[in-house]
């Protein structure tokens, strides 16, 4: 996905650099970097976290967010109980259906590291 032209680009397994651009809809992301995005289901992908800014100074996200890969559609979750603090350059992994595991990252506030687990269940 690039969030610059808000577009999905799909590219060939072959490596060619022709790749395609797929229009997306629904509530869409700002764009950001130092973000996660984990495959959750065969055809749902979570985005979460990341930084956001371009000027030097940056901003940490602690957003969730569900791209159904079928549709392509975006949708902003809300994180019951006690969500992951913003964070970027985290580590997330799925570990079961519709569930990941969120590890680790810049969290800002001058902590350059963190060992923090989360797990977001989205069932």
């Amino acid at each position: 996905f690039n969030m610059a032209t808000k577009k999905a680009e799909v590219s060939k397994a072959s490596g060619e650099e022709n790749g395609e651009e797929l229009d997306v809809f629904g509530d869409i992301p700002q764009a950001r970097f130092g973000h996660t995005v984990t495959l959750v289901s065969s055809s749902k992908a979570v985005l979460f976290g990341g930084a956001t800014g371009d000027t030097g100074k940056y901003i940490m996200t602690g957003d969730t967010y569900l791209f159904n890969i079928l549709s392509k559609t975006w949708a902003k979750l809300s994180v019951k109980g006690v969500p992951p603090s913003p964070r970027a350059a985290h580590h997330a992994t799925n570990v079961e259906q519709m569930q990941m595991v969120v590890y680790g990252g810049a969290t800002g506030g001058g902590s350059l590291a963190s060992d923090d687990l989360f797990l977001l269940d989205m069932r």
